[in-house]
């Protein structure tokens, strides 16, 4: 037993450190309005679109370790091979390291898609082609494509500072390296004189997707395969308000360790500022929504377009401001925002994910499916998680021995795909029938995706359901309890005394079925004495709030197994709820299987691992009183019609 649960861990440690994504605007007062930007490829002379080919001479200022593959010229066609490049960013000058890998066998008549792939933060470009489901270079170059495996601004051999994902730099960068291989891989394919191009990665690598996409002038990307990353990165660390602060830590530290201290100032002070204060400075939520999908899609923040001020200097709020960082306190927006357009994008994320949950993807779904293109979105058990307890994966690790067992062949080889499928279908066979079909127009994607259009939920690592859609809410439930025919508010220790959680009844199944989704709850918050909620101050010290009434609790959904006592936190998931009066709030997205008897509760701690360190510190308030409804995602077993249970009156 413990030898199995071991061996899962590492393995899923390993999927996720390896693909770890990480992460104050201006005054003006008119926000970036969505527009196309004026192309700034550089067109290389005498190029020409014949048929579906691209005819160019290369672009200079690029240092290649081997020629270039040519079918125009006839030479290095024995295919396989892969070769570094280097080339000065021409934002400001910064190295721009990559690495092709040529198709296995060249076809000059048909001609061959590209493919970016990246890695996670603080990793480096791929230089080995394997079958990594996150980096599956060799599937993809046999069967037909050529790969960039990138070296992301600030990793690996590339330079500048790392800026998770920055528009102004990396989503330059990114520009530039298509426009190099449009120059200098004449072997490309083209539809209607457009590069056929997709992309691969998870966590970062799938980040420089979006980013790649909302940036490029061109509107170049054709399909994507996005793994375990984000939609914005101030809900990724900092969800209602409430820093996520053991993965503000490890990001920092991870950042630095393993980039040869390439952190960004601003963001490494950021990072450390929220875990100090218990806040992220104002000017840091706009720096990461800037660096996010939202910002280009919703932009909620108002972000303003600035065309002055030093990108590099920052003024930190409050607590580190004596760190050797000065200047205006302002970052510059220079990207305009932009609405999406028709996309082929299959998106996978990890129910466990505690980085970048499930709902990230859902609003990523939701938004490139409105604006056309064929949008799958499906998960995995695992993700980023590998900091927390994982009681819930161990606990399936003992109820599922057989299944893993057969699992630790692979995971001892490396091969972590046993552990990244959404019931039978894999990953890696999925991301390559996905670019047979959108780019080289062979094949039917549902063969292997064999959910059609429906959502993925993964219930276990060999259970999967399919849904028509993303489910919000569902049959609502009260919060509180039945006293004496009254009813009466649960009451929440919260700070260092709120380890063990309340545990509200919610209902008890009458039959099979799962929950699966994203639920809803409308909460009153109190400190139970109205007089003294009405004497809470606005602000106080930065570091203990005191007097504030700073009430942070979280809560989640657990299930009580027929015959069990001790209630399982489904998915390990909480979603932070801070301060006293109404929220109405989306709740973290969560999938399991239940069975009839089965008792669901709701459970509210005064603190959490996965927010470690991030609880009430303001000592005159020691527990609140929380009542409201909680609706829950409850569907069939088989994941196509509502659930509807009694509450438990």
């Amino acid at each position: 037993m413990n030898h199995i649960s071991s061996v899962l861990l590492a393995g899923a440690c390993a999927l996720t450190l390896s693909a770890c994504g990480g992460g104050g605007g201006g005054s003006s007062a008119t926000a970036p309005t969505a527009q196309d930007a004026t192309s700034t490829r550089t067109a290389p002379p005498e190029s020409a679109v014949e048929g579906d080919v691209q005819v160019a001479r290369p672009l200079p200022a690029s240092d290649s370790e081997q020629v270039a593959a040519s079918c125009q010229k006839g030479t290095n066609l024995e295919g396989g091979r892969s070769y570094r490049v280097q080339m000065p960013s021409r934002v400001d000058g910064a190295a721009i390291v990559f690495q092709v890998f040529e198709p296995t066998l060249f076809d000059c008549q048909t001609r061959h898609p590209l493919i970016l792939q990246g890695h996670g933060f603080s990793g480096s470009r791929t230089t080995e082609a394997g079958n990594d489901p996150l980096a599956p270079i060799k599937p993809l170059i046999d069967a037909g494509y050529a790969v960039i495996s990138i070296d992301q601004r600030g990793h690996g051999e590339s330079g500048g500072t790392v800026r998770v994902m920055d528009p102004d730099y990396a989503g330059q960068d990114l520009v530039q390296i298509v426009d190099w291989a449009e120059a200098n891989l004449d072997y490309l394919k083209y539809n209607n004189g457009n590069l056929l191009l997709g992309a691969v990665g998870g966590s970062y690598g799938g980040g420089f997707q979006y980013l790649l996409y909302n940036v490029d002038p061109d509107r170049r990307m054709d399909a994507m395969v996005p793994q375990i990353t984000w939609h914005d990165l101030t809900y990724s660390l900092n969800p209602g308000n409430v820093t996520k602060n053991y993965w503000l830590a490890a990001l920092s530290v991870m950042g630095d360790a393993r980039t040869g201290g390439s952190m960004d100032p601003y963001l490494r002070a950021s990072l450390l500022d929220g875990i100090t204060t218990g806040y992220f400075p104002e000017d840091a939520l706009g720096f990461f929504s800037y660096h996010s999908p939202t910002y280009f899609w919703q932009n909620e923040r108002g972000l303003s377009l600035l065309d002055s001020g030093n990108t590099d200097d920052y003024l930190l709020d409050p607590a580190l401001s004596l760190l050797p960082i000065t200047s205006d306190g302002r970052f510059v927006v220079k990207t305009p925002t932009r609405s999406p357009y028709p996309v082929d994008v299959l998106m996978f994320q990890g129910m466990r994910d505690n980085l970048f949950p499930f709902n990230e993807a859902a609003e990523n779904y939701r938004i490139l499916k409105q604006a056309g293109g064929d949008v799958r979105l499906l998960t995995y058990p695992f993700g980023h998680h590998y900091l927390a307890p994982n009681v819930g994966l161990i606990e399936e690790t003992l109820q599922n021995l057989g299944v893993y067992a057969d699992a630790l062949p692979e995971l001892a080889q490396g091969d972590l795909n046993a552990l990244s499928n959404c019931g039978d279908i894999n990953v890696t066979r999925a991301t390559v029938a996905w670019f047979n079909e959108k780019l080289l127009g062979k094949g039917d994607a549902n063969n292997v995706i064999t959910t059609g259009q429906q959502v993925c939920y993964s219930l276990s690592p060999d259970d999967a359901v399919s849904a028509p859609a993303v489910t919000y809410g569902g049959t609502s439930y009260p919060v509180g309890f039945q006293v004496a025919g009254l009813e009466t508010p649960a009451t929440v220790l919260i700070g260092a005394a709120g380890v063990a959680p309340t545990l509200v009844p919610l209902t008890t199944l009458d039959q099979d079925g799962v929950i699966a989704g994203i639920p809803e709850a409308t909460l009153t918050v109190s400190t139970g004495l109205p007089a003294l909620d009405d004497q809470c101050l606005a602000e106080s010290d930065p570091l203990l709030h005191l007097g504030t009434c700073d009430s942070i609790f979280f809560v989640g959904v657990g299930v009580i197994r027929s015959g069990q006592l001790v209630p399982e936190l489904i998915d390990e998931q909480v979603q932070p709820v801070r301060g006293l009066g109404q929220h109405s709030l989306d709740m973290t997205g969560i999938a399991e299987r239940l069975h009839a008897g089965d008792r669901l509760v709701l459970m509210l701690y005064g603190q959490h691992p996965t927010f470690a360190g991030a609880f009430s510190r303001d000592l005159a308030v020691p527990q609140v009183q929380v009542s409201g409804t909680v609706a829950l995602p409850l569907l069939s077993s088989d994941g196509q019609s509502p659930l509807v249970t009694p509450d438990n009156g």
